[in-house]
């Protein structure tokens, strides 16, 4: 299975890279796949398995929904862009949008390969929204409804957090609040799962007929990976390398605040921000609502660095071209196209996000090879 798994992740991503080696003018066709975690902000109360009613609920990242932004703030964005005047000012989302229980098609085992934190994940008999996933404290709050036709019971053996020490044996300590807790057919009810191991970051899910786990989004480097671009010293590591049509290599980034290089350059996602905007550029919120991902990225070479083509997927959209004009919008918060030798530049790239199953991914096309993030879905959202 997780064989599986692995290849239809890789499947995804060389669809994503399909078309990026065209001329920096051409528009990709198609990207595809990619999902992933993230937390929300943790929060100093301690809930305990309320029911979530009228959208608002204690505790957590829980968010009006973003449909409800005003038309004429739209239109005002639409007319600044079309006058090439004035800059879009992003307008922070105070929570993420409420689970609700609309029909929806469950998911496959695929399509749950990543821990999603934006977006809800569905099932046949329940659906889930993380609201906040943290290490030191370990604690996962998370809203459950239950779509099925019998109650759900949520104890300590079937969701708990597992970490082993270095004998083999258990030792997360984990524990659900207010266990057991129980959701009606119908019912939405908000879930905190803790650890007493700061460090533990793998919860197990196994009720509802349906049995996985949800891991820490958080990327933890290890032995000689880099944990921030912070300086310009050349850097070679990436988890995937793949090709293009044409051979070209782009490096992944499989999850939050991985760094990946190839040598010449390096770059980090660092920060991620969800928005009351309803466009940005080319990109809108359509069905869904907008995001945007804060890029660093270093120049470790001697010579120009240039991004000549910026392709972003997410909330249906596939391979939407960000250009060098559009990012000038951003004012301050812009990143730049051009990076000057043995420098660090830093800004934001929106994109939308709707389905957990939709594709999500960023890539660069750049005088000093090809980049790739994926599943910002999956990032933690900070302010």
């Amino acid at each position: 299975m997780h064989l599986r798994k692995i290849a239809a992740v890789l499947l995804g991503l060389s669809m994503l890279l399909t078309g990026c080696s065209e001329e920096p003018a051409a528009k990709a066709d198609s990207m595809e796949e990619a999902s992933a975690g993230v937390q929300t902000e943790a929060q100093e109360q301690e809930s305990t398995a309320e029911p979530v009613t009228d959208g608002v609920s204690d505790g957590g990242n829980i968010s009006e929904n973003a449909d409800d932004t005003p038309v004429p703030e739209i239109a005002a964005e639409a007319a600044g862009e079309e006058a090439g005047s004035g800059v879009i000012e992003f307008i922070p989302m105070a929570q993420l949008p409420d689970l609700n229980m609309d029909p929806q098609t469950p998911f496959t085992v695929n399509d749950i390969y990543y821990t999603s934190i934006l977006t809800p994940v569905y099932h046949e008999n329940y659906r889930y929204q993380i609201r906040e996933f943290t290490k030191r404290p370990a604690r996962l709050v998370i809203d459950i409804g239950n779509t099925g036709s019998t109650d759900l019971v949520i104890t300590d053996e079937n969701m708990f957090y597992s970490i082993l020490d270095e004998e083999g044996n258990e030792a997360a300590g984990s524990k659900v609040q207010g266990a057991p807790v129980t959701i009606a057919p119908g019912e939405i009810r908000r879930v905190v799962v803790t650890a007493q191991h700061p460090d533990a970051g793998l919860v197990f899910l196994d009720f509802g007929g349906m049995s996985h786990t949800v891991g820490h989004p958080f990327y933890f480097p290890t032995l000689d990976d880099a944990v921030d671009v912070t300086d310009t010293t050349p850097y070679y590591k990436y988890g995937y390398i793949l090709e293009d049509e044409n051979g070209n290599p782009f490096r992944i980034a499989q999850h939050f605040k991985q760094v990946i290089g190839n040598g010449k350059a390096k770059m980090t996602a660092c920060n991620l921000m969800i928005l009351e905007n309803g466009k940005i550029g080319p990109i809108d919120k359509g069905d869904g609502f907008l995001a945007a991902v804060k890029v660093k990225i270093a120049n470790t070479s001697d010579e120009v660095m240039t991004i000549d083509q910026l392709l972003v997927s997410g909330g249906g959209l596939l391979g939407v071209e960000f250009t060098e004009k559009d990012m000038a919008l951003l004012g301050d918060r812009a990143l730049p196209y051009t990076i000057e030798p043995r420098t660090i530049v830093e800004g934001w790239i929106p994109f939308r996000v709707r389905d957990g199953r939709d594709p999500y991914g960023i890539v660069f096309r750049t005088s000093h090879g090809g980049f790739v993030l994926e599943a910002m879905h999956s990032y933690p959202v900070y302010y």
